[in-house]
């Protein structure tokens, strides 16, 4: 007999159907999606977080040196299918584990990052040589390699994991969807549905926290320091995913 899946996202609970339940995931910032006598390998949980069929559209030798090499990559965040909202990305991307994300501009600039952390929208920053930006040169194929910027500086602040914000690397290196709101490690203020950051904005300063540019450009955009997105999607390892 086929049972129902809550799943609780923001102030509304959906459901979708399901054979044998009997777990409670969490999802999202905080948030759960519970059922009765379902196993972890669950066709229609699996099917609900990652019902993308987007196509990883990286190399896999990107992530030869990450806990994704080897892994099978599944899209489990499409902004525009899941909406650009910070808390939107979040519900999608929480406990999800190691993950790439994947932007491209409205000028059709292609870029991404590798977030060995993942995101558990903690207010707080993380340590890491391991986290790294890239991008495809403008004026190449679709199909070639990308262009990989390490981390500089040292390992502190590589990465930075707001609830009401974006992907974020470095304090400057990366800022998709800033908070709109200041941030008080930990806490985001009385209100955590308020400030919300939108992924349609980006905006890159490199040099301090990533590599710069081969061609010496300090921004991961090239010539422009702020950019307008029209996509954002991120991968993950459904594999990692189901230990959380």
């Amino acid at each position: 007999m086929a049972l129902l899946i809550s799943v609780q996202l923001n102030p509304v609970t959906r459901w979708v159907s399901s054979g044998n339940v009997d777990v409670q995931r969490r999802c999202g910032s905080g948030r759960f999606i519970s059922s009765r006598n379902i196993s972890s390998r669950s066709s229609a949980l699996f099917s609900f977080l990652f019902r993308h069929d987007s196509v990883p559209p990286f190399p896999k030798s990107l992530l030869a040196q990450t806990f994704l090499a080897g892994k099978e990559l599944r899209c489990c965040y499409k902004a525009t299918i899941d909406g650009f909202s910070a808390s939107e990305f979040h519900d999608r991307c929480d406990f999800k584990g190691p993950c790439v994300i994947v932007g491209k501009t409205v000028k059709g600039f292609r870029f991404g990052a590798f977030n060995p952390e993942g995101y558990r929208s903690t207010d707080d920053y993380y340590d890491t040589f391991d986290a790294f930006l890239f991008y495809w040169p403008s004026d190449g194929p679709e199909t070639s390699t990308p262009i990989v910027l390490k981390k500089v500086g040292g390992s502190g602040a590589a990465l930075f994991d707001y609830a009401r914000g974006g992907p974020q690397f470095g304090a400057d290196g990366l800022l998709i969807g800033a908070p709109l709101a200041p941030v008080m490690g930990g806490f985001a203020g009385p209100d955590t549905n308020s400030g919300v950051g939108e992924l349609t904005e980006a905006r890159s300063r490199l040099g301090l926290s990533y590599a710069l540019r081969p061609d010496g450009k300090d921004s991961l955009f090239g010539e422009e320091k702020r950019v307008t997105l029209v996509e954002i999607e991120v991968f993950c390892s459904p594999a990692i995913a189901d230990l959380y």
